[in-house]
């Protein structure tokens, strides 16, 4: 057999045997979410992928924790000059790799000054003010940063990192995505699902192609921005599994055409070898800080925040590819700044303005209260933990990954109760999680708690995202109930995922390259109910007309014209869009 024939009929092997089950008061979860099992290392047939760390001088904006900026307002960029003397800054924006155009806007600098980072140990921080022009179009933007150090010129640049708006929208919406899970075995689980899943082809058009359809649709939806609550890898096949993992979730990441949001999972963070493999450093160096918060002008304000927030020794399998500990926690420290966040943004808020916490553990869904009092062994687990505390007991570890393995593990450890009550105390309004697969709607306390099924394949009812839209006269939100009581957008065509036929999409008749005068859109909407697109025509320079539809924006990009055009597609119907010059 190929290689590709080897490692496909070994991972469906490996999924197969995943314990599989329903934790106690939640329906259709996988028992254990931390997964088991074992592999030949993928470096061994794909030998040029090798770890690549992204975050360099540059530590905010990112990737991960992109600015959304206003044209003529004020941008601070935060360079990690790594001991050297800075001088001669030059900071500028350019097209994402998606967008397809060339192009570059000048960022004039206002102030230059030593700063510090609460994630970054560093003494040589500088915080470079520059201002975002006049006319800058309103897009995705990477950005780049140049200086001089030590009389060498050093350029570093972050993809995806500062969207430009004209305004900030009221009616704002954003999307939640959850446990995308690039690499793992559950995705062929069932063998039906093997193209759609595209585990590891050498083909990187077809490789994660449930992943490259959600951020099409993701893309075609354009919200304001996008938060994603980790496990974004699956991280737990062999020791040296996140070199290629993450290398492969960054790439597919930077396909976003929106700013994501980005706070790790368990299955981001295991710890599986002693000096190498711990998901912890990896993310640092590709995603940046564990937490954070960012604000959508005056009208959100969202902390991300680690919930997977356990010593390197409780994440790590010592010396075996099974974790002991998978749930959620958060510890002192990270609590704190999340207080010290939230009092600080409730003393400067408008009253209209959203509050939300986003992270992988749902903190309403806590083991004592998951696991069944009447089994023995929870009794005696729970006595030995309110005896000790101390989650790094061995015995206290072993007996919790065995329970673990039969009933779950939701929110395990400490801090679900003090960041409740946080949340109560600042007038949080909305809560993100992931981690389960499925999809749940609960509201607490004023509080809107929503879990959302996940991107993998494994997900219940279906693959699915949520879409959040603000009604501004109601300072409420809606459409993130699809159907029913708490189902989410389903990717698939009727939650099919085998047949490979997506929700709505769109296609073009000529190669949308910026070669053409002409262009047809088709737009198929395959939901029962109609969905509002933003279709991005890329033509040779000219004026152009819509025969349907919307022209929100135009901009010329070199050679090339982009236009933008919005348009609402009917439930279950088709359209066409005819451009023309």
């Amino acid at each position: 057999m190929g290689w590709k024939t080897k490692l496909t009929a070994f991972a469906i092997a490996s999924a197969l045997s995943i314990p599989a089950g329903h934790a106690n008061a939640l329906t259709s979860v996988d028992k254990k979410d931390g997964g088991i099992g074992n592999t030949t290392n993928y470096l061994d047939e794909i030998q040029n992928i090798s770890l690549d760390p992204k975050v360099e001088n540059i530590i905010y904006p990112l990737m991960a924790t992109p600015a959304i900026k206003k044209n003529g307002s004020e941008l601070t960029v935060k360079v990690d000059a790594k001991g050297k003397e800075p001088a001669g800054w030059d900071i500028s924006l350019n097209p994402t790799e998606a967008a397809q155009v060339e192009g570059k806007y000048t960022l004039p600098v206002k102030s230059v000054q030593k700063g510090s980072s609460y994630w970054k140990d560093s003494s040589s921080i500088y915080e470079v003010t520059v201002t975002i022009p006049e006319g800058i179009p309103e897009e995705l933007f990477d950005l780049e940063v140049s200086y001089t150090g030590d009389g060498t010129r050093i350029t570093d640049d972050e993809p995806n990192s500062v969207k430009v708006v004209k305004e900030y929208k009221k009616d704002f919406k954003f999307m939640h995505l959850t446990d995308i899970h690039v690499g793992s075995p559950r995705n062929i689980a069932d063998p039906a699902n093997v193209t759609e899943a595209g585990m590891w082809d050498p083909d990187k058009s077809k490789r994660w192609l449930y992943l490259q359809k959600t951020i099409k649709q993701v893309n075609l939806l354009k919200p304001d921005f996008v938060v994603m609550t980790g496990d974004l890898m699956y991280g737990q096949m062999n020791p040296q599994e996140y070199i290629y993992e993450y290398e492969e979730t960054y790439r597919m990441l930077k396909q976003f055409n929106v700013p994501v949001y980005i706070v790790p999972g368990n299955h981001d963070y295991y710890a599986q070898d002693a000096t190498l493999a711990d998901g912890a450093k990896y993310w640092e160096q590709y995603f940046g800080p564990q937490y954070f918060s960012f604000d959508y002008g005056p009208y959100a304000h969202m902390i991300g925040y680690n919930s997977f927030d356990w010593h390197k020794f409780d994440r790590q399998g010592h010396g075996t590819v099974s974790v002991p500990t998978w749930g959620g926690q958060i510890r002192d420290q990270q609590m704190e700044w999340i207080k010290k966040d939230l009092a600080e943004n409730k003393a400067t808020a408008q009253e209209s303005q959203t509050s939300g916490l986003f992270s992988h553990h749902n903190p309403i869904w806590r083991d004592r209260d998951i696991w069944p009092s009447t089994d023995p062994n929870v009794q005696e687990y729970w006595k030995e933990y309110d005896a000790k505390h101390d989650p790094q007991d061995l015995s206290t570890l072993l007996k919790g990954e065995k329970l673990g393995i039969e009933y779950d593990q939701q929110w395990h450890g400490e801090g679900s109760h003090e960041l409740i009550d946080v949340m109560k105390q600042n007038d949080v309004d909305i809560s993100l999680h992931g981690h389960t697969h499925i999809d749940n709607i609960t509201e607490q306390d004023g509080i809107l708690y929503s879990t959302t099924a996940s991107i993998e394949l494994s997900a219940k009812p279906w693959v699915g995202y949520r879409l959040f839209e603000k009604d501004a006269a109601a300072d409420t939100f809606n459409s993130y109930i699809f159907e029913g009581p708490d189902k989410s957008m389903p990717v698939y065509q009727d939650g099919n995922t085998s047949a490979g036929v997506v929700s709505f999409e769109n296609t073009f008749k000529l190669p949308n390259d910026g070669s053409q005068v002409t262009q047809t859109a088709t737009l198929t909407n395959r939901l029962n109910k109609p969905v509002t697109v933003n279709i991005p025509f890329y033509m040779k320079q000219g004026t152009y007309t819509s025969s349907a539809g919307e022209i929100i924006e135009t901009q010329v990009y070199g050679t090339k014209q982009f236009v933008e055009v919005q348009i609402t597609v009917p439930a279950n119907s088709v359209k066409n869009i005819e451009l023309t010059r």
